[in-house]
């Protein structure tokens, strides 16, 4: 009858054991799925920044290249009115 008592407390020690590791886990999967829904949020607002930095560059690019091909315009006709 003994063996059979330490057999039961054994086995309801390791039960409370197990019911502590389930509750840690899940507590753990809703912080990592809480950390995965802020790094999606990040990805969206970087996936924008990154869109409208490279709109910002292509206009700073066709700014650059109209201000170039004037100067060589007035570069030319600097030249060719001499």
């Amino acid at each position: 009858m003994q063996r059979t008592l330490d057999r039961l407390a054994q086995i309801t020690e390791q039960q409370n054991k197990l019911h502590a590791m389930v509750a840690r886990l899940v507590r753990e999967n809703g912080e990592l799925r809480e950390e995965m829904d802020n790094l999606r949020n990040m990805v969206i607002r970087l996936t924008g920044q990154r869109a409208e930095t490279a709109q910002a560059l292509r206009g700073l690019t066709a700014y650059v290249t109209a201000v170039r091909d004037e100067v060589m315009r007035r570069s030319r006709e600097g030249t060719s009115s001499e």
